[in-house]
């Protein structure tokens, strides 16, 4: 029942003068308090009293509370109530003392009937909501979540309740109403349709809503450098709003990826697995892989830079801004290309379900974007225009129009050519199989990366070359020169004096010169410290060579001995 039907009934029941009890069970987040707190409001002629049964010991703790609550005596009787100590008198026994017109017009709430202490019977309690009906003519409203009783109070609960309530209301709001309560703590992306997400998967947990709230609220840092970007924003809000809302509902979100990733394994080919190592689906995972929705790869999608990130925020409440902001600059500034990507998988659909869209007319349209966009419609990053997705756009046109193969398979190598080029360092140093997929694509483009490396790292050790030369020669140097120097890693120095036979000789000359420079020093030692290393190395050329340099500084006092 939603929360507006629910509060028309209410009012309606509550208005009458007869005792009555009523029950609201609803499921734990829906905010059942809350609805009755907010509607209490509304009974200006009545007085409510509110008990928590969580954490009360007896029930005798609970008449007190009640008759302190309800006293026509108000806030001075109530007062004095907790400090009289009547001998052999129970103070909560009172309440049998009061007088039926002490009741009228009050209506007793209890709540957390799920939360009720070991020490406390289920008997006692209703036994006396059963009192308060019966002898003292009183309305009692019961909160509870009835799935989460104990069993043996699940027992207990259904043996009362067919007696003891006239009115069963199940609550079940609306995720518009859900979202009511607390649309005014959310102030960032208030434009983005979040009614709209929370109704079509049924979201109306108050919690859950709260932990999407914070975390776009957390991220409103972003907000200025997307504003012009409606794609890219909502990619990025929707993606927060998902994780979100998956991680408000697992305790680990490293077992929840663990299980999708096992989940998309196992929709490959059988692999002659054990039974033991056979993916079982988990029915709790798989509806929060619905949250997702259906138009992603899961996998995939939890995996993008824009995810990962939400992820990390979320198992460390977190934000790295920085980090952030450097994923999505290239989004926003790549969001011409998301609209092409849009067309392409358009038409892609089309050219699946649309019966009358000939296989030759989405062969040509597909060519006709490609053949427009080269090797800008790749780009080097975990997104919508990854380079596997062009290595998909090229097999589907060889395999469809396979008189043109030739030609489709020419266009993708120029288009990789020119992306490997402008990506070198992505390509040497990115944590996926993707480069080498490219790669094997076809033996030019391995041909050519390698050659493209090793020019890049000539040009590079060129750069140093020169500004070794430059030291020597003038015998100055300013701070720039140094932190160029010092920031020269081993690994890059090592690649160096590998490939370059002018840049192992002028590091020689720069140690002879200024090996003893104190300024120098972060620099000297990663040449020396390579140099050692080259000098073990089971490479016997590479040995020999560096051994002797080695041995000439050492002799020459330009280095000490280890």
């Amino acid at each position: 029942m939603s929360a507006k039907n629910l509060e028309e009934r209410l009012a309606n029941i509550l208005g009458r003068d007869d005792a009555v009890v009523v029950s609201i069970s609803g499921k734990w987040g829906v905010g059942k308090t809350y609805f009755w707190n907010e509607f209490k409001y509304q009974l200006t002629d009545q007085k409510t009293a509110y008990v928590s049964l969580f954490g009360k010991e007896k029930i005798s703790d609970i008449r007190t509370d009640i008759l302190l609550q309800v006293t026509s005596k108000g806030k001075h009787f109530a007062k004095n109530l907790k400090v009289i100590k009547l001998p052999y008198v129970d103070t909560s026994a009172l309440i049998t003392l009061l007088d039926n017109k002490d009741f009228k017009d009050v209506i007793v709430c209890f709540d957390d009937f799920e939360r009720l202490s070991s020490s406390m019977k289920l008997e006692e309690v209703l036994g006396l909501i059963s009192e308060l009906k019966e002898q003292k003519n009183c309305k009692v409203v019961m909160i509870l979540n009835e799935g989460e009783l104990e069993d043996n109070n699940k027992e207990i609960f259904a043996k009362y309740k067919e007696k003891l309530i006239d009115y069963e209301f199940d609550y079940n709001p609306k995720p518009s109403e859900s979202l009511d309560i607390l649309k005014s703590k959310l102030t960032a992306f208030t434009d983005y349709p979040l009614e709209d997400y929370l109704t079509k998967h049924k979201i109306n947990n108050i919690r859950i809503i709260d932990r999407i709230i914070n975390a776009l609220n957390d991220f409103s840092f972003i907000q200025p450098y997307i504003k012009d970007a409606p794609e890219v924003t909502t990619e990025i809000v929707g993606s927060i709003i998902k994780i979100a809302a998956i991680n408000a509902q697992v305790s680990s979100f490293s077992d929840f990826i663990e299980y999708v990733r096992k989940r998309s394994s196992s929709l490959l080919p059988p692999l002659g697995l054990e039974e033991t190592d056979k993916f079982i689906e988990d029915k709790r995972f798989e509806r929060l892989l619905s949250l997702i929705g259906d138009d992603h790869n899961k996998l995939d999608f939890l995996q993008s830079d824009i995810a990962s990130e939400f992820i990390k925020y979320c198992q460390t409440s977190f934000v790295n801004e920085e980090s952030f902001i450097r994923i999505v600059k290239p989004k926003v500034e790549n969001q011409r290309l998301y609209s092409v990507y849009k067309d392409i998988e358009a038409k892609r659909s089309k050219d699946l379900y649309d019966m009358s869209y000939r296989i030759e007319e989405y062969v040509s349209d597909l060519w006709q974007i490609l053949e427009k966009e080269g090797s800008g419609i790749i780009v080097a990053e975990n997104t919508y225009l990854h380079p596997n997705f062009f290595l998909d756009y090229i097999q589907q046109l060889k395999e469809l129009d396979g008189a043109n193969k030739e030609k489709y398979h020419d266009f993708a190598v120029e288009c990789l050519k020119e992306f490997i080029q402008n990506n070198l360092d992505w390509m040497k140093d990115a944590k996926s199989n993707v480069p080498k997929e490219l790669l094997d694509f076809d033996t030019r483009l391995s041909d050519f990366y390698t050659k493209g490396i090793h020019q890049k790292i000539i040009n590079s050790s060129g750069q140093i070359i020169t500004l070794m030369q430059d030291i020597i020669e003038s015998r100055t140097w300013d701070s720039r020169k140094l932190e160029i120097l010092s920031q020269l890693q081993q690994k890059e120095i090592k690649r160096y004096m590998l490939d370059s036979a002018e840049y192992l000789k002028e590091a020689y000359l720069f140690l002879h010169f200024h090996g003893n420079f104190g300024d120098f020093k972060t620099y000297t030692e990663n040449v020396i410290s390579v140099l050692r290393e080259l000098s073990r190395s089971k490479n016997e050329n590479h040995a020999h060579k560096a051994l002797k340099i080695v041995n000439n500084l050492e002799e020459d006092n330009k280095i000490s001995k280890p």
